[in-house]
């Protein structure tokens, strides 16, 4: 695959037009498409859950193809979770959600390694957990192997229980030794944990997928690159160097104006010399 950029497809949401907000994503350089539900189908057009209908309509009325799903997530989905009814739950809903990503035609879902939780509970059973998220990576890979579809764990913000160390998640998924699980590398969780590029070269070979938005190291904002303080053109310089070649899905949450503001300020040749740059060229 050569690299690309990619959009989140958010579905279900009232503060998103739909297709107009994902029109503007495409002038922007994007190709391909995340999908990206609300648990509740919280807006005037969705009584109830999102259906996959409509997810793909969504996502096809703006010209774009799904090359995968966010899964679901909460504290109520954690596949680390000490508690081992629990964290089957997490498992059984994940694998649910591999089926929904077939459905869409995107074989890959990205998985939120842990809940959030407050500072000291984040602290306790943190060995139990680690087991725990081993055991889910693996039972996991087992079923997208089944399926035919890739897991992604994706590195978090240090307010989660687990999963914001790159290098342990990338510990986790070397043994597991399996090609239906990887890492969706998330280079905005990664600069509120630390030195984004470092975590870039921490993960290696294991980025299946790739999260890209900006912040500015304090909150998990969500801007467009180049409105925060992340050093986009080292990050440019670390993807190059890993060897990445899948999507750069930008993971950002502007309304709609922001976004017809930012096509006629020239935000398209900004996304467009990020991506010549992170190719290498």
């Amino acid at each position: 695959m050569t690299l690309q950029l990619g959009t989140v497809a958010p579905v279900g949401f009232d503060d998103f037009a739909e297709p107009a907000w994902l029109e503007c994503m495409k002038q922007l350089g994007c190709t391909t498409a995340q999908a990206y539900r609300s648990r509740t189908g919280n807006d005037a057009r969705h009584d109830g859950a999102v259906t996959t209908q409509q997810m793909r309509d969504c996502i096809a009325a703006a010209g774009l193809s799904c090359d995968s799903l966010h899964g679901f997530y909460g504290n109520d989905i954690d596949p680390a979770s000490p508690d081992e009814a629990a964290r089957r739950q997490a498992v059984h809903i994940l694998a649910r959600e591999g089926e929904v990503a077939l459905d869409l035609g995107g074989p890959l879902v990205v998985v939120h390694c842990s809940g959030i939780y407050d500072e000291t509970p984040a602290r306790v059973n943190l060995d139990t957990r680690r087991d725990q998220l081993r055991t889910s990576i693996d039972e996991l890979a087992h079923h997208g192997q089944d399926i035919g579809v890739t897991y992604a764990f994706e590195n978090l913000p240090p307010y989660h229980a687990i999963g914001s160390d790159v290098a342990e998640l990338r510990q986790m998924l070397d043994a597991a030794d399996h090609p239906n699980v990887g890492m969706c590398f998330d280079v905005a969780h990664a600069h509120l944990a630390g030195d984004p590029v470092a975590a870039i070269d921490a993960a290696g070979d294991k980025i299946c997928y790739m999260h890209v938005c900006d912040n500015h190291g304090q909150a998990d904002e969500h801007l467009m690159p180049s409105l925060g303080s992340i050093p986009w053109d080292r990050v440019a310089d670390g993807i190059a160097a890993s060897g990445y070649g899948g999507v750069m899905m930008i993971e950002i949450f502007h309304s709609l104006d922001e976004l017809r503001r930012m096509i006629d300020d020239g935000m398209a040749e900004t996304l467009a010399a990020f991506l010549r740059r992170a190719k290498g060229e």
